[in-house]
């Protein structure tokens, strides 16, 4: 499985956290057990998908100050996860280089987000990039 099939997994597994009871760490298991393929890159998976929901409220501040006058609450829960990957990487991961998170949130809008989605997401992220 490449890294831009693991990021999507990702995405995934911290949407269905918004949608879900149980706890964030059993959330992940129940998803690898669903997801086998994702042995492969396990380790950055669990990193960064524990990662985005041990910071979430963190994450979630840092995005909506990026909303012009937006509350992250109003954004469609997959954008919201979405972004909430990009900023973790951005932030937090210094192996995945910032223009590489940017990109690929985008591509993730496209595939599952609404028609302005990604230019949305797109504009986001560059004016965080902007910030650092």
């Amino acid at each position: 499985m490449s890294r831009i099939e693991t990021r999507e997994a990702v995405v995934f597994c911290v949407y269905q956290t918004d949608f879900r009871l149980e706890e964030k760490e059993d959330q992940i298991k129940i998803y690898l057990s669903n997801n086998p393929e994702l042995d492969e890159d396990r380790d950055f998976f669990i990193t960064t998908a524990l990662g985005v929901l041990d910071n979430r409220k963190e994450l979630d501040l840092k995005i909506e100050s990026f909303l012009n006058n937006w509350k992250i609450d109003r954004l469609p829960k997959i954008d919201k996860a979405i972004l909430e990957v990009a900023f973790y990487e951005i932030l937090y991961n210094d192996d995945v280089p910032v223009s590489v998170s940017i990109n690929e949130a985008v591509k993730l809008a496209k595939k599952y987000g609404t028609d302005d989605s990604s230019s949305y997401i797109n504009g986001v992220l560059s004016s965080f990039e902007k910030s650092l």
